[in-house]
């Protein structure tokens, strides 16, 4: 009996501490929940800005057709510099980790370790 309970507690951990992962046309039903994301880089743009750069990835769809767009800003983005760069990504297919909100009206996930995106291919 206590080894079914242990397998049940286990088992039930397992699945309330898991994230989802979505594709970018799915991430408007996961608003601020953590999640990971799969999805291939159809269009970027780096901004130079004062306050640090700011890089956008479209994911799946160019913009302004993308269902979604991964943030990377300041420190995070010069932190990864040399794992990633815009070239880099360009029609990779990455998955990123992050929480999803809304910004205009679009879902967007901003990246806050660069540590939590992959290249997947």
């Amino acid at each position: 009996m206590n080894k079914l309970f242990v397998s049940l507690f286990i088992f039930l951990s397992f699945n309330a501490f898991s994230q989802e992962t979505i594709t970018g046309s799915q991430a408007k039903d996961f608003v601020g929940k953590e999640v990971f994301l799969v999805g291939k880089v159809a269009g970027s743009r780096l901004f130079q800005r004062q306050t640090g750069d700011l890089l956008l990835l479209n994911i799946d769809k160019p913009h302004p057709e993308n269902d979604i767009t991964v943030v990377i800003e300041g420190e995070t983005l010069s932190n990864s510099k040399g794992k990633f760069t815009e070239a880099d990504l360009q029609g990779k297919v990455i998955k990123v980790k992050g929480i999803v909100s809304i910004f205009k009206d679009k879902p967007q996930i901003k990246l806050e370790n660069a540590v939590n995106l992959t290249i997947e291919k």
